[in-house]
This record gives C-alpha cells, sequence and structure tokens, in this order.
C-alpha cells in the first residue's frame, strides 16, 4: 500500500518535505490510506467507503475539480482531525485549499 501511494507521489512534482507530511496523514489514518491506494490502482472510488461527517471522497470530489482524487482523501482525514476547521473549507468552497 505505502508503495503505491510512493509510486503515485514519485510522478508529481513534490519536495521531500510535503511529501512527508503527506504519507504521516496518511499513517495516522489508515482506513483512509488503504482506500486512496485502491482509488490510485483502479481510478474509482470504493464502493465500501469510508464515510467522516457525512462524506466520503467520492462525495467531496464531486463538490470541487480541486478535489478529485488525492484532496478528496486529504480533505476526508482533515473532516476526521480537524471537522471544524475541513467544515469551514466546504462551506467556504474550497477556494483557499
Amino acid at each position: 500500500m505505502d508503495k503505491i501511494i510512493e509510486t503515485y507521489y514519485s510522478q508529481a512534482p513534490i519536495n521531500a518535505f510535503l511529501l512527508k507530511q503527506k504519507m504521516a496523514k496518511f499513517s495516522r489514518n489508515p482506513d483512509i490510506k488503504k482506500e486512496f491506494a485502491y482509488w490510485i490502482e483502479n481510478k474509482t472510488f470504493a464502493t465500501d467507503a469510508i464515510v467522516v461527517e457525512g462524506y466520503t471522497a467520492e462525495k467531496l470530489a464531486s463538490l470541487s475539480e480541486y478535489l478529485m482524487g488525492e484532496g478528496a482523501f486529504l480533505l476526508l482525514i482533515e473532516l476526521r482531525e480537524n471537522p471544524e476547521k475541513a467544515m469551514k473549507q466546504i462551506a467556504k468552497g474550497f477556494y483557499m485549499l
């Protein structure tokens, strides 16, 4: 699973510090990490999706083009770890993600 995500990030221009932060978030949330790896491999969202604060990654992705893929999973983590902040961001329309 880590290898799938690391390969995904190796194909994107991302600095080492930011990569470390993102991997730490996924490590703290292994269920979301697993679902993100599934999305990378299958290019589709899991049917047995994780729900946080009423949202799935697929539902988040449908709210904004900025959340397609990785962004949806990172916001799902934010909803879990800091729901008040994440809900404010959703309400604002994702202008400052």
